[in-house]
């Protein structure tokens, strides 16, 4: 039997009521809650389109000097880079191939969508109205830069300097590196695309945030720390005979010294000749799980927490220390680990700021047009890692490091500033040579920057960083 009309009618409207209700639902959704990942794609056509008939605000310098701006064409607008030194770290806006570096990372800031009141920036971001774009501030200072990438020169590798105090990174050098003007040209972008993505060297990769190098002798400050946190007297002597096996379990294998030690080491000795023969039987006296543990709390193994991409480090393969002789080699900064300059630099940070790691970004605010300060930047610390008294006993050791007697970092030294540092030689692929490193801060006193130096494949190792 028929239903009569009016039921018809009832469940016609229901269901469309159901529908409604459902599609509501998914535009509230899109518009408030998935707009917040889709605004930080890097390939969200919304982003790319908006700059193309209006300007990007600019990216600006600590002292203001403008690194990335926009200008008019005649199809619209096109973004200029003022220095290749910082290509990774501006990025590019390109209508063809995205955006990176800040440009990705504070997109919604370059287009317009952070406003000076909550109304507005409401409005801006979910009513699509226009604000003028302002300018998001670097903490990178020009000079310094300038400083840092004619100290590298044309030697692949990267340097980061930050404020351990607050993260703030004040440089951040990589080479190679690429001219990101061709990237945003459309008559040269196929060509220079094609050329940097096929480039066996790399060139798009930030190295500061995103190489990932064995850390050599440097990343033995994490084992100095959790042998100390652990009642380690670093007065005790350890025997050092070159070359070393903990016992004959260890068939042909054995650690070596880079300076054919024997004799008997302490701590200080052992940071100030870069022994890794001492480390070693450090690390297998406190065990693996006491070292990993330590090597997490900074961060090894897990991806920086910056504003920029940061990849992705390595404790060890198979993700734990799971034998004596990966132990032994990883308390001397080989084995397995893989670390970024920009982790090394935060586990130096931490040092230098009391046993306190600070949270690493590149911005610091964001203005609008006008100039006036809309969004400061200043994320607290990552929390304590480790004792304050630990970070002073680490500092003492490696100032001895850079101006000790016989010390192998005495090339970091600077008349009237004590530094406290250590160099690093990391093997990496067998048959090729070694990167070189060096990580320090100054004043050892009070520290104001940290600096993390890798050479790539330097036949000198850690002497040329």
């Amino acid at each position: 039997m028929a239903r009569p009309v009016a039921t018809n009618i009832r469940a016609l409207t229901l269901a469309l009521a159901v529908a409604f209700l459902v599609a509501s639902v998914g535009v509230a959704y899109w518009t408030m809650f998935a707009s917040e990942s889709l605004a930080q794609d890097p390939f969200n056509p919304r982003l790319i389109a908006a700059s193309r008939d209006r300007p990007r605000g600019q990216i600006v310098d600590r002292n203001n000097a403008v690194l990335a701006d926009s200008v008019p064409t005649p199809d619209g607008f096109k973004r200029t880079y003022k220095d290749r030194t910082l290509a990774q770290v501006t990025g590019y806006a390109s209508f063809q191939f995205g955006l990176s570096g800040v440009e990705a990372a504070y997109a919604d800031s370059l287009i317009g969508q952070d406003a000076a009141d909550p109304a507005s920036a409401w409005r801006a971001r979910y009513l699509r109205e226009r604000v003028p774009p302002g300018a998001v501030v670097l903490g990178i200072d020009e000079k310094v830069q300038k400083a840092a990438a004619d100290a590298l020169g044309g030697r692949r590798g990267a340097i980061v300097a930050l404020d351990p105090r607050t993260g703030v990174i004040l440089a951040s050098v990589s080479v190679p590196t690429y001219d990101a003007n061709e990237i945003v040209d459309a008559t040269k972008q196929q060509t220079a695309w094609d050329q940097v993505t096929k480039a066996q060297d790399k060139p798009l990769v930030n190295r500061a945030t995103s190489g990932l190098y064995p850390p050599g002798s440097t990343f033995k400050v994490v084992t100095g720390a959790a042998a100390l946190e652990s009642g380690f007297d670093p007065n005790q002597k350890l025997r050092v005979d070159d070359p070393y096996q903990a016992d004959k379990s260890w068939g042909t294998y054995f650690v070596r010294s880079a300076s054919h030690a024997h004799g008997d080491f302490s701590m200080p000795d052992g940071f100030r000749l870069s022994e890794n023969i001492y480390f070693a039987q450090v690390g297998l006296r406190i065990g693996a799980a006491k070292l990993a543990d330590y090597a997490k709390r900074f961060g090894v193994g897990g991806a920086p927490a910056c504003d920029l991409a940061a990849a992705k480090g390595q404790l060890a393969s198979e993700g734990s220390i799971d034998r004596p002789t990966l132990l032994a080699d990883t308390s001397y900064g080989q084995g397995e680990l893989l670390v970024s300059p920009l982790q090394m630099a935060l586990i130096y940070a931490t040092i230098a700021n009391g046993g306190v790691m600070p949270t690493p970004h590149y911005a610091t605010s964001v203005r609008d047009n006008q100039g006036h300060v809309i969004r400061e930047i200043a994320p607290g610390p990552i929390g304590q890692v480790i004792r304050p008294d630990t970070a002073r006993a680490l500092t003492a050791m490696l100032v001895g490091a850079v101006e000790g007697p016989g010390a192998f970092a005495f090339g970091a030294k600077i008349p009237n500033v004590h530094v406290a540092g250590k160099t690093g030689t990391a093997e990496n692929v067998p048959g090729s040579a070694p990167h070189g490193w060096f990580i320090g801060f100054a004043p050892a006193e009070q520290p104001t920057v940290v600096v993390a130096v890798i050479v790539e494949n330097t036949p000198e190792g850690g002497v040329t960083a």
